[in-house]
């Protein structure tokens, strides 16, 4: 009976939700269900942030559409709904575990309403409809509690980061060996009991209040270790402003057609939406005309700049460079002074100063290198990608002198001269050698057979063809007619002229039945390579 009940309840809720509200699974025959819950924001919504161990500090405001989703993950026990309840576990990245659990107590409580009854749409109708009013954050939700735990983990990480090494410096070692060897010899016993009873101190300090607290371990908050969790807020914030616009049906105010927000584009701040084929065929015009500075939006009266992000992407790559270069051309002496936020969604013009390499976008408040437009990262050089790696090495290597000093500003010059010497090894290494199969290691051959071995993991492998060999049986390999390397052991050896034993071994090297003897019983037998570690 409990079987069919919990059956049908899934069959319903997977006709209710989508693939990525709803998604179950069964092991062990027991129903695994795992729900993503959007809550839907009142207009003007907005979280506050600060760091509670400075009450003085003003609090920050930052206005949002969408917040995470709760993620509720459920069991369904056999005698559930007859007896049992759901075991389930509750989590999201923008609420501490106290609200979380919270929220539990009420799903317990909701289940002895209805207890017998299927449970798992009441819960999500709750959770989904009614989560701000039951923790009274219907206009904002405060982020103080994770951000402050975020704060504390980065100071305390950045901490252990500089004792580890100040104590590996040579000038502390040797200031705390002298003091180490006077306290040692004067108070060690004081010391000692100094410190039990510190630590035994600290122990009730830290269980003090604490004794009767119970914590709900199916509540718990999951923002990514390590990130920030106003940037991860404001990070998904854009992501899911862009899948609903992506979602949404939009009517062209230029060709009069409904269309998918994905074949559309949105003018910033007016919001404005216009079909991309339209917009492509006006910016076209635009920069044919030579009109490239401040191409607004073609709403009339509105003053709206498309970014040069949105130009990018609707006219091609040609047409592009013509605006690029016309746009520099035009504005260079002018605007000296600017630079657009890297971010694609905002886009907007920076004001900079000539004499800092960093800029702060006060619409999304992002501070970024003007050169490389990543994160301000300081005195560090800017950091270059794979990507760019090559087209960098060769400009550098064919610019002027004034063009190499002005990369040197740049990148650095010791950065670009290091970047020049790893790029011609990384080259020589992919040409030269090859990589073990097991550990990636890079492996050079300069004489021997082709059965190697590698120098970190002792992993044997063809050079010919890269296979793993069997450990117990390597030379298998070249003696099985099936394989592609059969009776290929000793094949692009170079024999040396000078040793007359390689010009009698490599002519009869095979048997009269093109069998491969096998040397690996003699000890003093040694065919590998020699091995080079890069």
């Amino acid at each position: 009976m409990d079987s069919e009940k919990q059956k049908d309840e899934i069959t319903a809720l997977e006709s209710i939700y989508n693939k990525e509200e709803f998604l179950y699974y069964n092991e062990d025959k027991l129903y695994q269900c795992n729900f993503k819950i959007f809550i839907n924001l009142p207009v003007e919504y907005y979280f506050t942030y600060s760091d509670s161990r400075y009450p003085e500090q003003p609090v920050e405001k930052v206005q949002i559409s969408h917040l995470p989703p709760l993620s509720l993950y459920v069991t369904l026990p056999e005698n559930y709904p007859s007896t049992s309840p759901p075991m389930f576990t509750l989590c999201t990245s923008w609420l501490c575990q106290a609200p979380l659990a919270k929220l539990c107590k009420k799903l317990d409580s909701l289940w002895e309403e209805n207890k017998g009854q299927e449970i798992l749409f009441v819960w999500i109708g709750f959770l989904q409809h009614e989560t701000l009013q039951f923790l009274n954050i219907e206009q904002c939700v405060s982020m103080n509690c994770v951000y402050t735990f975020y704060k504390i983990a980065l100071e305390k990480a950045q901490s252990s980061q500089k004792h580890i090494e100040e104590q590996n410096s040579p000038k502390y070692l040797e200031e705390h060996e002298t003091k180490e060897t006077i306290a040692k010899s004067t108070s060690s016993s004081k010391r000692s009991s100094s410190s039990k009873s510190s630590s035994k101190e600290l122990q009730r300090q830290h269980y003090k209040g604490k004794e009767n607290r119970k914590i709900d371990k199916r509540a718990f908050s999951d923002c990514p270790f390590g990130k920030n969790p106003i940037q991860f807020l404001i990070d998904y914030n854009e992501k899911r402003n862009h899948i609903e616009f992506n979602k949404s049906l939009y009517t062209c105010k230029i060709c009069f057609t409904d269309k998918l927000g994905e074949h559309c584009i949105k003018f910033l701040p007016c919001s404005h939406v216009f079909c991309k084929n339209c917009i492509s065929d006006y910016l076209e015009i635009k920069i044919k005309d030579g009109s490239v500075q401040n191409i607004s939006c073609p709403e009339e009266k509105c003053t709206s700049e498309a970014t040069p992000g949105q130009i990018k992407d609707l006219v091609s790559p040609e047409m592009f460079a013509k605006y690029d270069s016309i746009l520099l051309n035009v504005t260079l002496d002018t605007m000296s002074d600017i630079v657009y936020c890297p971010r694609r969604h905002c886009q907007y013009p920076v004001s900079r100063d000539l004499n800092e390499q960093m800029a702060n976008c006060p619409v999304c408040q992002y501070a970024f290198c003007v050169y490389c437009k990543m994160v301000y990262h300081g005195i560090e050089p800017c950091k270059v990608n794979s990507a760019e790696k090559q087209q960098l090495v060769k400009e550098y290597q064919a610019a002027s002198d004034n063009k190499r000093l002005q990369m040197e500003t740049r990148y650095g010059k010791k950065q670009l001269q290091m970047l020049v010497e790893n790029t011609m090894s990384e080259n020589w290494i992919n040409v030269n050698s090859q990589h073990c199969p097991h550990c990636n290691a890079a492996i050079e051959k300069s004489d021997g057979c082709n059965k190697m071995t590698c120098w970190k993991c002792n992993t044997h492998f063809c050079w010919l063809c890269g296979k793993k060999l069997n450990p117990q049986a390597p030379y298998l390999h070249f003696r099985d007619p099936a394989s592609q390397c059969f009776n290929m052991l000793y094949h692009g050896l170079i024999p040396n002229e000078d040793d007359e034993e390689d010009d009698f071994l490599l002519p009869g090297i095979y048997d009269l039945d093109n069998n491969i003897p096998d040397f690996s019983d003699d000890e003093n037998y040694d065919d590998d390579a020699f091995l080079i570690e890069y």
